[in-house]
């Protein structure tokens, strides 16, 4: 009986160390899923661009950010579970990341992705219209036609009065 009760305390400091490796592994876990859970995507625009296309994204998908913050270098938007994060970086590029909820799912991804798609929509929109006034400002303008002015008449002699 005392070698039994020997061997069970013997024991115990392994078991309570398996369990605070499991509970440290399911934390790791939700850490891991939390980071997989988002999707990103670089643009080659400068940060004001990029965050008015996110915003604009975001617009058109009927999302009314709760807060907003732009700073010189990011920016982050929340709307209930869902944060963009905008970035700059010195490459010279802008990063986009999306996060959705707490875990990995497939809806998550896929919201997600969809905010992306938007905001790349909108730089292509901002891009065709900056080339389309580029190409307008390019362009030899018409002459315009003078308009010649009537030459002023130098006044009429009057006649001396009597």
């Amino acid at each position: 009986m005392p070698r039994t009760a020997l061997c069970v305390l013997a024991l115990v400091p392994l078991v309570s160390g398996c369990v605070a490796v499991a509970a440290a592994s399911v934390l790791g876990v939700g850490v891991v899923q939390y980071q997989r859970n988002e999707a990103e995507q670089d643009f080659a625009t400068n940060l004001q661009e990029t965050w008015n296309a996110t915003l604009e994204g975001l617009q058109r998908l009927e999302v009314v950010p709760e807060e907003f913050v732009l700073g010189p270098t990011e920016g982050h938007i929340r709307h209930g579970d869902l944060l963009v994060l905008v970035e700059r970086h010195a490459e010279g590029f802008t990063r986009v990341r999306v996060r959705i909820g707490t875990f990995h799912s497939r809806d998550h991804v896929r919201r997600a992705r969809l905010v992306l798609q938007e905001v790349g929509t909108s730089i292509e929109g901002q891009d065709e219209l900056r080339a389309w006034a580029d190409k307008i400002k390019a362009r030899p303008q018409p002459l315009e036609p003078k308009l010649t002015a009537p030459k002023p008449t130098a006044p009429k002699p009057r006649a001396p009065k009597p």
